[in-house]
């Protein structure tokens, strides 16, 4: 029995539950109101995600953190809308990228501010803490990977918002996203969104790669093959204008080198480094 409360959402996902399923999910949305809830039920496992008032993730907060402090608006989270607009929000996004093929968590059901959606397994970052000690090498090679399905999400004309390791996950061999909450391609041009994508990227990468010297690079490769010529740009441009406040970050980093600080530098140290170029033959490109 398909359960949805979009139409064509039971279509486009293909998602049914029996009739015992759905009244212990009905009765778990009824007496939790936790924003994200794993619940368990006799033949899989579903999350309840609520809308509504939360605590910004710690890269959302420095995002929002360095867009005030070195006024550079480009790096401002999305404007936090009501909860049936987040919720509108959300679902479209979903709805977007899998009408473009990329794996995304199927909707069981929706209401305007609650949606619960399918488990999609480990998430890339879980995946990268078990590889980290025993196998350095497949532990980068996710960072890169998923670099290159970023760059296909552009060349798609999508942006994702939030590009985080959290919110990535493998399906059938394919890097799937999720948690669609910012979407700073509604507040401005789809290029510069793209390449807004890419930095926030690229704080995950040059922070968590065992072998930054050979990832970094390879990771940003591995984007370039398939990024759009107009993020390209914007990414130079982008990464010109956060380098020019990176004297006042390294002067805030002598007196208190926070971890988000450290990121934000390496980070633009590499992008303005290895800025993207247009490679041999055509639709592909390389770093320096």
């Amino acid at each position: 029995m398909a359960y949805p409360e979009e139409p064509g959402t039971a279509d486009r996902h293909d998602v049914y539950l029996g009739n015992d399923e759905i009244g212990e999910l009905l009765r778990a949305m009824m007496q939790s109101n936790g924003r994200v809830q794993r619940l368990d039920l006799k033949d899989r496992t579903v999350w309840i995600k609520r809308q509504g008032s939360k605590t910004l993730p710690p890269l959302v907060a420095m995002q929002g953190f360095f867009a005030a402090l070195f006024r550079v608006p480009i790096l401002k989270p999305s404007p936090q809308l009501s909860p049936e607009a987040m919720q509108a929000r959300e679902i479209a996004r979903i709805g977007a990228f899998a009408d473009a093929e990329f794996p995304v968590p199927k909707i069981v059901y929706a209401s305007q501010t609650a949606m619960v959606m399918s488990d999609v397994g480990p998430t890339i970052d879980r995946r990268m803490r078990l590889l980290r000690r025993s196998d350095p090498v497949a532990h980068d090679a996710l960072l890169i990977e998923v670099a290159e399905a970023l760059g296909r999400v552009h060349a798609a004309g999508l942006s994702h918002g939030r590009p985080h390791v959290r919110d990535f996950f493998l399906q059938d061999g394919k890097v799937g996203f999720m948690d669609f909450e910012e979407d700073p391609a509604s507040v401005m041009p789809l290029a510069l969104a793209q390449a807004r994508d890419v930095l926030l990227y690229f704080l995950v990468v040059t922070s968590r790669a065992l072998s930054p010297e050979t990832t970094c690079p390879a990771a940003l490769n591995a984007w370039l093959i398939h990024a759009p010529e107009a993020a390209r740009v914007e990414l130079v441009k982008l990464t010109a204008l956060i380098g020019r406040i990176l004297p006042l970050a390294r002067l805030i980093g002598r007196v208190h080198m926070g971890s988000d600080l450290r990121r934000f530098i390496m980070a633009t140290e590499f992008l303005m480094r290895v800025p993207p170029v247009k490679a041999e033959g055509p639709g592909t490109a390389k770093a320096g």
